[in-house]
């Protein structure tokens, strides 16, 4: 028997964690799911869980690009024929990152012990997300891992270039209003002393927007302190509320109803679910073990608690495309597009035509948050340099009035 430390949600949505001591980890995951627990983690052994975390920092800057990296150069070397033992071993030697070479190290030695690739991997959520994982272990399961990995580093590279793309995109609306707020402090803090300065010598007073400029800056002077406080309070409060079962579920649920960002989380979850399940079901797996592993994958609560009660109705009998539609999991021209593949039998298809959809729809609402974002910017940057020009002509011209008198 080995011992095998869990991590999951009850029925009621409710985190759960603990230890079972099961014959190996598919034996393990029934017992679990017998008691009404959704694995999310398993690691085997007592230290698994101290080896992760220590490892875990050191590459907490690192994400799906050091994963991409690994995997195209295990692709390399597994696909011309190494063993995958051998293959983590050369690449052990040869990696000249010291954080991928410890990777590797890690890795190699999990392997050598008698894990599979999927489960050494599992130690290092912060490299490998459990969409990475589950598609590796359903290529280990299936014997396609060669394919599946060059399926998988397409999806990563896809990946990467949206975030390049959406960075890029966001690089001058941020350029813009920090020189903006510059400007702003600058005006506050050293232009508008110097004019009230000037207008009291002459026996005047600052008009009415320069006072309230005035009031704004001596606010946050004096009393800057508060406004952090305030910050502070509101940031960590929120985040003390999402580390909580139901404030998680509850930022997950809410983030969907967000103006233009809800539909990228939505049609980011259309596309990992459609290639993680066409990879899987294009490797062998059957429905309900792929939708176990989708679920798992799943990053978003509210979404995964709509894959659990799809999955429970596939079980009872109904068809996956009619589940999907009892629980909105996908859109009516995805689920047209299922229907088709379970009518030919080639779902695996249906589900990579799927992607292809909303992944172009994704990058054209990225498109269009990055336009309303640099719009939204040079608005707020305009509108300061015009409120804060109109204080200043303002203030002026009240000074020359107070001189000819």
């Amino acid at each position: 028997m080995v011992k095998f430390a869990y991590k999951g949600m009850n029925p009621a949505m409710k985190s759960v964690s603990g230890t079972i001591d099961a014959g190996d980890r598919k034996s393990a995951i029934a017992m679990l799911r017998a008691q009404g627990v959704n694995v999310t983690s398993l690691q085997e052994g007592s230290g698994a869980t101290a080896k992760k975390s220590a490892f875990s920092f050191s590459l907490r800057s690192s994400n799906s690009k050091m994963a991409l990296n690994f995997l195209q150069k295990f692709l390399q070397l597994h696909g011309g024929g190494l063993a995958i033992g051998d293959t983590i071993k050369v690449m052990r030697m040869r990696l000249k990152n010291p954080q991928e070479k410890q990777l590797a190290e890690t890795i190699h030695k999990d392997v050598c012990e008698g894990k599979s690739i999927a489960a050494a991997m599992r130690n290092f959520p912060n490299v490998f997300n459990d969409n990475t994982v589950c598609m590796i272990e359903a290529g280990e399961k299936t014997g396609n891992l060669v394919s599946v990995i060059r399926n998988l580093i397409d999806f990563l590279e896809t990946k990467e270039g949206i975030k390049k793309k959406f960075i890029a995109g966001m690089a001058y609306p941020a350029t813009v209003c920090v020189i903006g707020l510059a400007v702003t402090l600058i005006f506050l803090f050293l232009v508008m002393p110097k004019l009230q300065n000037m207008l009291k010598s002459l026996g005047g007073e600052l008009p009415a927007i320069a006072q309230c400029l005035v009031a704004v800056s001596d606010f946050a002077f004096k009393y800057w302190w508060v406004v952090l406080i305030g910050i502070l309070v509101v940031f960590f409060g929120f985040f003390a509320y999402k580390s909580t079962p139901t404030g998680k579920f509850n930022v997950h649920k809410w983030s969907l109803n967000i103006p233009i960002v809800g539909i990228i989380i939505k049609e980011n979850f259309y596309c990992q679910t459609a290639n993680l399940l066409s990879t899987l079901l294009g490797s062998g797996i059957n429905t309900t073990e792929a939708m176990t592993l989708a679920e798992n994958a799943s990053e978003n609560l509210y979404f995964r608690k709509r894959f659990i009660e799809s999955k429970k109705l596939v079980l009872d009998g109904v068809s996956m495309t009619q589940s999907f539609e009892q629980n909105k999991i996908f859109p009516d021209l995805g689920l047209d597009l299922l229907a088709v593949g379970e009518n030919t039998g080639d779902l695996a298809t249906s589900f990579r035509e799927v992607f292809k959809i909303y992944h172009t729809a994704l990058l054209d609402h990225l498109n269009l948050m990055t336009t309303a974002v640099t719009a939204i910017a040079m608005g707020a940057a305009f509108a300061m340099v015009a409120v804060l020009a109109l204080s200043v002509i303002s203030s002026v011209m009240k000074m020359t009035s107070s001189m000819k008198m």
